[in-house]
C-alpha cells in the first residue's frame, strides 16, 4: 500500500478489500467492500461532481462487490448491489439491467431472467451484446434452439469491424453447436471466431476434445498440433494413444508431460496432473498440489487431487476434496449436483481397493446398471 494512501480513506479500504481478496479471504473482503460502497453511497452530488474519480471507484467497487458475491452463489444480495448503480449510474441502465436479469437466472428464476433479456434485446435490436448474451443463457437453460436464434440475431446486426462481438457470437455459436453435438458446425464456428482473434487459440482443448468424444481421433490430433500448451498437448496426445489400444505410446507421452514444471505455464495444470496419476504414482501430483492448490484451486484439480488420495489409500481426505469440489460446481453455471461419470471412470481405473472406492462413488454422477 502506498505511504500516501491512508487505511481508512476510500483507496485505502479498496485497496485492502483487493488484498484480502488476493489472499483467499472472501468473506473479509465482501465486509471491507460493503463498508466502502456504504461510504460512497452516502456522498452528495455535489461533492461527486468535484471529485469524479469517487463515482468511478463507487461503480468499480459495486461491480466487484456484486462478482464476489455472484461467485459465493448469493445472488439476491448481489442484485441488490447492482440495484444502486442502476440509481447511481443511470446512464449504464441497460448493462445493469443485464447483469440483472443473468443474476435472477443463476438465483433460478430462470423464465423471468430470460423475459428480461428478451425484452433488453428487443428494445435495442441492432445491439448485438444483447442477442449474444441472451443467446448464452438461453444455452445455459437448455433452451437450445432460443439461443441460436438470438446468436443468428447478433451476427445478422454486427457490424464488420465490431471484432469483440464478432469473436464472441462466433464462439458462443461454437459451444452452442457443441453441446447441440453439430460438430462440424461446432468447428466453423470456432474457427470464425479464431479469425476475429488469435486468442481464441489459447481454447483449442475445448475443440479436440469434442473431437475425441465423437471417435475422430485423427481430426483432433490435427487441433492437438495447433496447441501451444506442452502440458495439454502432450496429455491429449497420450490419451488419444490409449483410447486406439497404444498403451505404450500413451505412457510415452504422460511421462514426457510428467516431466515438464507445470508451475512454468498459465494454464493446462491438470493435463499434468492428471497425466502423472495415470502413470500410477500419485505422490509427484500431491506434492505439486500441496503447494499449488491454494493458488490454482479450480474444481478439476480439486477432483484430481481427491483422487490421487484415494490412490493412496485415504478415502477419507479424497471425499474432502470431492466435496470442496461440488460446492464449487453447484454455484456454476448450469449447477451440478455430482461430478463427471468420467471422473469416477478414471477413479476406478486407478484404484483397485472396493473399500477404497465404492464410498467414494456417491459423489460421482454414475447411473447404476447391471453392467457397472
Amino acid at each position: 500500500m502506498s505511504q500516501t494512501t491512508l487505511p481508512d480513506s476510500y483507496e485505502g479500504i479498496h485497496q485492502r478489500a483487493r488484498a484480502l481478496l488476493q489472499s483467499g479471504d472472501t468473506e473479509g473482503a465482501i465486509v471491507l467492500y460493503r463498508r466502502l460502497t456504504d461510504k460512497l453511497n452516502r456522498l452528495t452530488e455535489r461533492l461527486l461532481d468535484r471529485r469524479p474519480q469517487l463515482r468511478d471507484l463507487h461503480r468499480e467497487a459495486r461491480q466487484i462487490l456484486a462478482n464476489v458475491l455472484a461467485a459465493e452463489g448469493r445472488y439476491a444480495e448481489a442484485m441488490e448491489v447492482v440495484r444502486v448503480l442502476l440509481k447511481t449510474h443511470p446512464h449504464e441502465a441497460s448493462t445493469w439491467r443485464r447483469t440483472l436479469a443473468v443474476l435472477r437466472i443463476a438465483k433460478g428464476e430462470v423464465e423471468a431472467g430470460l423475459a428480461d433479456l428478451r425484452a433488453l434485446a428487443e428494445e435495442a435490436p441492432d445491439e448485438p451484446e444483447h442477442w449474444i448474451v441472451l443467446g448464452m443463457e438461453c444455452r445455459l437453460a437448455g433452451r437450445l434452439r432460443d439461443s441460436q436464434a438470438a446468436l443468428d440475431r447478433a451476427l445478422e446486426v454486427c457490424q464488420d469491424d465490431d471484432a469483440d462481438n464478432l469473436v464472441n457470437a462466433h464462439f458462443q455459436r461454437f459451444l452452442l453447436f457443441k453441446e447441440m453435438k453439430q460438430v462440424d458446425d461446432a468447428l466453423a464456428a470456432w474457427e470464425e471466431a479464431l479469425k476475429q482473434n488469435p486468442e481464441v487459440s489459447s481454447t483449442v482443448r475445448e475443440v479436440y476434445s469434442m473431437l475425441v468424444d465423437e471417435g475422430r481421433y485423427e481430426e483432433a490430433l490435427r487441433y492437438v498440433a495447433r496447441d501451444q500448451n506442452a502440458l495439454q498437448a502432450g496429455f491429449q496426445r497420450g490419451i488419444v494413444a490409449s483410447l486406439t489400444g497404444k498403451i505404450r505410446e500413451a505412457k510415452q507421452e504422460w511421462r514426457a508431460v510428467a516431466k515438464l514444471d507445470p508451475s512454468e505455464f498459465e494454464y493446462g495444470h491438470d493435463a499434468w496432473v492428471e497425466a502423472v496419476l495415470r502413470l500410477e504414482d500419485p505422490d509427484p501430483a500431491l506434492e505439486w498440489l500441496q503447494e499449488s492448490l491454494p493458488r490454482y484451486g479450480t474444481p478439476r484439480l480439486l477432483v484430481l487431487s481427491g483422487i490421487g488420495w484415494a490412490m493412496r489409500e485415504d478415502p477419507e481426505v479424497a471425499a474432502t476434496l470431492f466435496q470442496q469440489a461440488i460446492g464449487i460446481l453447484r454455484r456454476h453455471r448450469p449447477p451440478k449436483q455430482k461430478l463427471d461419470r468420467a471422473d469416477w471412470q478414471l477413479l476406478n481405473s486407478l484404484v483397485a481397493d472396493d473399500e477404497i472406492k465404492t464410498p467414494l462413488k456417491s459423489y460421482f454422477a454414475v447411473v447404476e446398471s447391471l453392467w457397472e
